[in-house]
């Protein structure tokens, strides 16, 4: 008998023993919270009724999680928990209303059920800069490619780059980009910048940012049964096909640079007179709007074969005065000077040293842009460019564009592996390490842009830029590279690198064949004829000219310039003027809209038939001292006239609850007032770009004449509802005269303006358009602050 109880008081022990190690190897469980460990998930619950979740490398996910039954009159909270931990999670049972909800985690999801259809949780996502909402792959939408181009496969044989893409199943004609923090209605998805990390929730999910605490965003998230949320680790390199990731580190480069590059123009024909003649003019009327770097490129050091040998052979026929002279000659004019070269190939060592170099399995040295191409796996490759660099960073050159940049060795099948210095290297690895090299050379405030050939981004989190797309030529078909290379590329932008979205915009007035020919060097027309046919002319209209500065300034990317500057006509300078500088703007779009990258498309197509994704809608989403507000531009692909239907609910996001003010920005004019959507015409080729801002109810700013997205210059915006007077600050740019536009409704009238600058009056003048009022200031290039004092009456 004794032995029998001795025996059942033992089983019992093992029982609770057993269970406690169940517990502890759960979570640890207090009278006041449980928590359990899923892998390296933790989810935890208090009895006073709000639960957490931590997400591996994401640390905390969700915080003061609650429980909530939709009701005929409400919601109305679950309370009274009892929590019990289950191996996958935690299980709770609610007393009111009598429910039970579990939280369970399989791999990356985390699954929320409930016993009620009508059930909604609402959490705490925080959210601090470096978490953004963002719009993720949908791989149910359509499928595209987001591709390299043919450099590699044409040149060596190699592969293209080839990564699927799929266009969103909900709004594929919008692209969305953001300026300052996103509020978040309309996106139910978030990047962890710091950590490569997506959370995706259910798609009827809310999320908006906490107005007394921007670091968190309120989730709402209705449990239909049951809702997941999914954590998608190594977005950009195991989603999206990147091969690195990096967080891009903007603390010396904010934004993106203003480049003018020779290349477009003047091809190899450049000359040094070319240069500072575009110089000259580039100081005088686009520097003090932000303008910022002059790149020589191909044509200063060929040998007489066409190869280059960077800092041994300049030209001294076309630049009699040589590079450190250049340099300086941009450096005096308040301009940063650039260069081009390739730093895979090097022509002068190729006598001495015939083992430093690449051969193809015939036996023949393998060129790189004409050019003997380096070993890289060969250290004397590395001292090489130590020296190289060296000797151009003394020249005093800043920004550095790199061609043919990838690793040879494993992109170019025709090279003969066995003949380099070491067969066995890692070639990325080795490749990287050159490119490491090159940056501790030439240091951290140098500016590197890649155009990897086709190859995959393989130099990330080294350079500042890529241009992976094709070439540019002079004319509107010759832009549509450049909106290739925005739309397939801009998820990359600010978050890991720039994007170049080509080697210059053409922004000169139509020219017939005949006209360019006289005006341009003959590569420039050769040029042109090898890309399209027949021979459309050169140049752009004045829509097609507002259509490529507005997208660029729109999306944050590098902008690009080519043109011939001193030829540009002054309605075109106001273009540039009006898009400088360039703004920290952020995809919102965390995928790629797919592209062809055909050198030739327009040899057998016309742009109306030509098939495309780039979007009909940008919607640059600001939130900034200027208010927060949509700045949207509607393009028009298509050579005849078209009518836009914008649906403000279902396009942009917008509350339907309420009316919204859209300033015209390139006719600085009212387009009008809205409810749920407006219709507007749109010219061939043109975008229209309109600031549709919420109506306040009472007179507000909605826009300006220096800067296309109406935050840049506004440097104070506040009203005073007690003594009613909307007062703001802005800066101008020399002598020009600076239109800050307010919307002002019924039941208004400005009573009186003022304007002061450094303590001395300035002179205000009023320009009123129905209910827009403009008032105008010249402030000699200071911050002018002004003050417009209304009192209520009809007008």
């Amino acid at each position: 008998m004794w032995l029998e109880v001795s025996v059942q008081r033992i089983k019992a022990l093992l029982v609770s023993i057993v269970l406690l190690v169940f517990v502890f190897s759960c979570g640890r469980a207090t009278a006041s919270e449980v928590r359990v460990n899923v892998g390296d998930w933790v989810l935890a619950a208090s009895a006073g009724g709000t639960f957490s979740v931590d997400a591996g490398p994401l640390g905390r996910l969700l915080e003061n999680g609650r429980f909530w039954v939709r009701q005929e009159n409400g919601l109305r909270q679950a309370n009274g928990w009892i929590i019990r931990p289950v191996k996958e999670g935690l299980v709770i049972r609610t007393s009111e209303p009598k429910m039970e909800w579990k939280l369970s985690v399989s791999g990356d999801v985390l699954q929320i059920a409930s016993t009620d259809y009508r059930s909604i949780v609402t959490a705490d996502a925080p959210s601090k800069i470096d978490r953004i909402l963002g719009r993720l792959l949908d791989k149910q939408g359509a499928h595209v490619v987001w591709s390299g181009t043919g450099e590699v496969a044409g040149g060596y044989g190699g592969s293209y780059t080839r990564n699927p893409s799929f266009l969103p199943r909900t709004n594929p004609d919008v692209m969305y980009v953001r300026l300052g923090r996103l509020e978040g209605a309309g996106f139910h998805s978030l990047f962890d910048r710091s950590t490569d990390t997506a959370v995706d929730f259910p798609e009827d999910s809310t999320l908006h940012r906490d107005e007394a605490n921007n670091d968190i965003l309120k989730v709402t998230m209705p449990v239909a049964g049951n809702a997941t949320i999914r954590v998608e680790r190594d977005y950009y390199t195991r989603v999206l096909g990147v091969p690195y990731y990096a967080r891009y580190d903007d603390q010396r480069f904010p934004t993106s640079p203003i480049v003018w590059s020779s290349w477009t123009s003047y091809y190899e024909a450049v000359r040094e007179q070319d240069i500072t003649v575009n110089a000259d003019w580039l100081g005088l009327h686009l520097k003090p709007y932000g303008f910022q770097y002059v790149e020589l490129d191909d044509g200063y050091d060929r040998g007489s074969k066409g190869e280059h040998y960077w800092v041994e052979n300049w030209d001294e026929t076309k630049f009699p005065h040589g590079a450190a002279w250049l340099t300086k000659y941009i450096h005096d004019r308040g301009m940063k000077a650039g260069v081009w070269l390739v730093p895979n190939s090097y022509a002068g060592a190729l006598k001495d040293h015939p083992d430093r170099y690449l051969y193809d399995k015939k036996g023949a040295v393998v060129q790189d842009y004409s050019t003997p191409a380096l070993d890289q796996t060969n250290p004397a490759t590395f001292d090489w460019l130590k020296h190289e660099f060296s000797v151009l960073d003394g020249w005093g050159f800043d920004y550095y564009k790199f061609d043919g940049e990838h690793a040879l060795p494993k992109y170019a099948p025709t090279v003969d592996i066995s003949r380099l210095h070491d067969p066995n290297a890692d070639f990325l690895k080795n490749y990287r390490d050159r490119v490491k090299l090159i940056r501790e050379t030439i240091g951290p405030d140098r500016f590197i842009e890649s155009c990897p050939a086709g190859t995959p981004l393989n130099s990330i989190g080294f350079v500042d830029s890529y241009f992976n797309g094709d070439d540019l030529y002079n004319n509107w078909q010759g832009s549509y590279p450049l909106f290739s290379s925005i739309t397939s590329n801009l998820f990359l932008n600010h978050l890991l690198v720039y994007v170049m979205p080509g080697e210059g915009i053409e922004l000169g007035e139509p020219m017939t064949v005949e006209e360019a020919s006289r005006k341009r060097p003959p590569i420039v027309i050769e040029t042109e004829k090898s890309r399209e046919n027949p021979m459309t002319g050169f140049g752009v209209t004045d829509a097609e000219a507002r259509t490529l500065v507005s997208y660029v300034a729109m999306t944050g990317v590098v902008y690009p310039l080519a043109s011939v500057m001193p030829e540009l006509p002054d309605s075109r300078v106001q273009l540039l003027k009006a898009t400088m500088p360039t703004l920290p703007i952020m995809p919102v779009d965390l995928f790629s809209r797919g592209n062809d990258n055909n050198w030739d498309t327009f040899r057998h197509e016309q742009p109306d038939y030509y098939i495309h994704n780039y979007p009909e809608i940008l919607d640059l989403k600001v939130n900034s001292i200027s208010g927060r507000y949509d700045l949207v531009g509607l393009t028009n692909w298509r050579s005849t006239p078209a009518t836009r239907t914008l649906d403000l609910v279902s396009k942009l996001h917008l509350d339907p609850k309420l009316r919204y003010v859209a300033f015209d920005f390139w006719n600085q004019a009212l387009a009008g007032v809205f409810e749920k959507e407006m219709k507007l015409e749109v010219g061939p080729h043109d975008t229209r770009v309109l600031a549709i801002h919420p109506l306040r109810g009472r007179p507000q700013l909605v826009g300006n004449s220096r800067h296309i997205s109406g935050a840049f210059s506004v440097l104070a915006n506040n009203w005073d509802e007690d003594g009613l007077v909307l007062s703001g600050k802005s800066q101008t740019v020399g002598d020009d005269l600076y239109t800050a536009w307010i919307y002002c409704p019924k039941g208004f009238t400005v009573q009186k303006m003022e304007g002061n600058s450094s303590g001395k009056a300035v002179k205000i003048e009023q320009n009123a358009q129905r209910e827009l009022i403009g008032i105008s200031f010249r402030g000699g290039g200071e911050a002018v602050s002004w003050t417009v004092q209304f009192e209520r009456g009809n007008r």
